[in-house]
């Protein structure tokens, strides 16, 4: 899973979507070096990344990815997966794509807690981009496989990755959706179910 799905899975509070969106730049046992409700958000976001990893459908996705990507097919999945949940946004939530997106990062923003390198800047730079509204479209999806691409000090085959979604849309669509209403069910919390 990528941003998107991990601020839909959260609790919807602040310290919840922090903690779901910095646990990817957090490593080991977080338990005293942040607050309760971040550190929950964490772990959340953690086990909902091993039922995914671990999920056969995802697997399958996975697997459509060509070989000369395929080091980096979890990666390619989860940002496809984002931009088939950004096009059938109103399928899976009551709120508004929009509306969501201005909350994820109001609360972002606001939240005053020492933060990792380089948590502040994503934040800001995410929220100066609209990265979230941007995976609705091939032009956001390529930015995010871009930019990607240019954090990873090796050289890769990320920069082209759209080209997977393109050989693969009917397909990798398909598996989003027979997958994410199982996320949904596992992870989103019962308050926050549309």
């Amino acid at each position: 899973m990528n941003y998107l799905a991990h601020m839909l899975c959260s609790n919807h509070t602040s310290s919840s979507m922090l903690g779901n969106f910095i646990a990817d730049f957090v490593k080991g046992d977080v338990s005293s070096r942040f607050p309760p409700d971040v550190v929950e958000g964490i772990r959340h976001h953690r086990r909902a990344d091993h039922f995914t990893d671990s999920h056969e459908v995802f697997g399958a996705s996975r697997r459509l990815v060509s070989p000369r990507r395929r080091r980096y097919a979890g990666v390619i999945i989860d940002v496809v997966y984002d931009h088939f949940l950004a096009t059938s946004w109103d399928r899976y939530s009551s709120t508004g794509l929009d509306a969501f997106v201005g909350r994820v990062y109001a609360n972002l923003e606001q939240y005053s807690a020492p933060l990792p390198h380089p948590v502040p800047w994503v934040i800001g730079k995410m929220v100066r981009e609209d990265w979230l509204r941007s995976y609705r479209t091939f032009e956001g999806i390529d930015r995010t496989f871009k930019r990607i691409s240019l954090r990873i000090k090796r050289d890769n085959p990320l920069d082209s990755a759209i080209d997977e979604l393109e050989r693969n849309y009917d397909l990798l669509e398909d598996h989003f959706h027979a997958f994410f209403p199982q996320v949904l069910a596992q992870f989103q919390p019962q308050s926050q179910q549309s």
